[in-house]
């Protein structure tokens, strides 16, 4: 049986019951954040729950894009999507929920919680930057 945290974050979706929801790890312009266990394969990913995905037309398009994207690009340096959870039926799809790969951390925790971050890693962070816009413009 799932807990409250779960019920709430998860409405009604069919494949809900593949993870076990650690905690809520961020909340964003355009949904929440979850960590989370797959019970299929015991791997620790993050959930993307976007609520009411297509109330305004500008916000589906952005998030339609950020989709298409992602799931395109495959790079040490970009967040991997590992799947989208598809609604119980067609006439019930308001959310949309993105399976990705659990990161430790975002730079934004980084630089919030670390006072002595030194010129090797602002460089660091750049270089992965870079890195990965290079790869997008290839």
């Amino acid at each position: 049986m799932q807990d409250s945290k779960e019920l709430e974050f998860f409405t009604e979706y069919g494949e809900a019951n593949r993870y076990k929801i650690i905690e809520i790890i961020g909340k964003g312009s355009y949904g929440v954040v979850c960590a989370a266990i797959d019970t299929h394969t015991g791997e620790k990913v993050a959930i993307k729950k976007i609520h009411d995905a297509f109330e305004h037309i500008s916000d589906a398009v952005r998030i339609l894009r950020e989709v298409k994207l992602l799931r395109l690009l495959r790079h040490p340096d970009i967040v991997d999507i590992k799947r989208i959870m598809l609604p119980p039926s067609k006439r019930e799809f308001k959310d949309i929920y993105v399976v990705f790969e659990l990161m430790e951390s975002d730079l934004h925790q980084v630089i919030k919680a670390n006072d002595d971050l030194t010129r090797d890693h602002h460089q660091f962070f750049l270089y992965q930057m870079l890195r990965a816009l290079k790869y997008m413009h290839s």
